[in-house]
C-alpha cells in the first residue's frame, strides 16, 4: 500500500510576513534607483532655505528664486572682521576658482554687519577676493532680518561680541549647501580643508543631477 506525503505547509503568518519583506525589499531598490533626484548624491534633506528679499553689492534686489535651479553655497561674513572671515572668504573663493567649469554652482554671502558694510563696501571686498559677480553674490540687509534669517531659517548662531575685539559680530563659520530645489543639503566647516574638499564635491555631484534631469 502507497503511503502517500504531505507537502509541507507554509502557515499563514509566515506567509503575510514574507510578502511584506518583498515589498519592503522592492520599496528600498525603488528608493535607491529612484529616491535620489537625478541620481544625485545620497545627502539628507535638511528642510528649505529660507526665503529672503536683499541687495546684492550690485545694488540688485536679489530673492532666493534667484538661484532656483542652481546649486548654492552660503557662509556668513563682514568685512571689518578680522577672525574667521578671511579665512572662510579665502576658502570660498578657492572654491570659486576650482568650480569655474561648473556653471550650475553659484556662491552667496550674507554681511551680519549692515550698518558698516554698505552695498558699495561689500562690492570692494568682492573685487579684492577676485570674484565674479556673475557666480558670487554678497547680500546686505537690515540688521533685524539677517539675524532673524541666520537665526531661524539657516538654523546658525549669529550675535554680538566685544566691541573691541577683532571679531566684534560672532557668527557661525558653516558653509551651506543648498541644491536647485531650495533644499538645505549640508553644513560644512568652513575653517577646516577637509569638509571644504567635500562640500565641493557633494556641489558637484548635485550639479550634475541637475544637468541629468534636464
Amino acid at each position: 500500500m502507497k503511503t502517500e506525503t504531505s507537502s509541507p505547509r507554509v502557515s499563514p503568518a509566515l506567509a503575510t510576513a514574507l510578502v511584506v519583506l518583498l515589498l519592503a525589499v522592492v520599496a528600498a531598490a525603488g528608493w535607491f534607483l529612484t529616491g535620489r533626484p537625478g541620481g544625485g548624491p545620497d545627502l539628507p534633506r535638511l528642510g528649505a532655505a529660507p526665503a529672503f528679499t536683499l541687495d546684492s553689492e550690485q545694488g540688485k534686489k536679489t530673492t532666493r528664486d534667484d538661484f532656483a535651479g542652481k546649486v548654492w553655497i552660503a557662509d556668513f561674513i563682514f568685512t571689518r572682521c578680522g577672525g574667521s572671515c578671511p579665512i572662510l572668504s579665502s576658502r570660498m573663493a578657492a572654491l570659486a576658482r576650482r568650480t569655474v567649469d561648473e556653471p550650475g554652482i553659484r556662491y552667496v554671502s550674507f554681511d551680519v554687519d549692515p550698518d558698516h558694510d554698505t552695498p558699495a563696501v561689500l562690492a570692494e571686498y568682492g573685487r579684492k577676493l577676485g570674484a565674479d559677480p556673475a557666480r558670487w553674490t554678497f547680500l546686505h540687509g537690515e540688521r533685524s532680518v539677517i539675524r532673524t534669517l541666520i537665526k531661524d531659517g539657516f538654523k546658525l548662531a549669529v550675535e554680538d561680541g566685544a566691541p573691541d575685539s577683532v571679531e566684534p559680530i560672532l557668527h557661525s563659520t558653516r558653509f551651506v549647501l543648498v541644491d536647485g530645489e531650495g533644499t538645505i543639503r549640508g553644513y560644512y566647516d568652513g575653517m577646516e580643508q577637509p569638509p571644504v574638499d567635500q562640500l565641493e564635491k557633494d556641489a558637484r555631484a548635485l550639479a550634475a543631477a541637475l544637468k541629468g534631469r534636464r
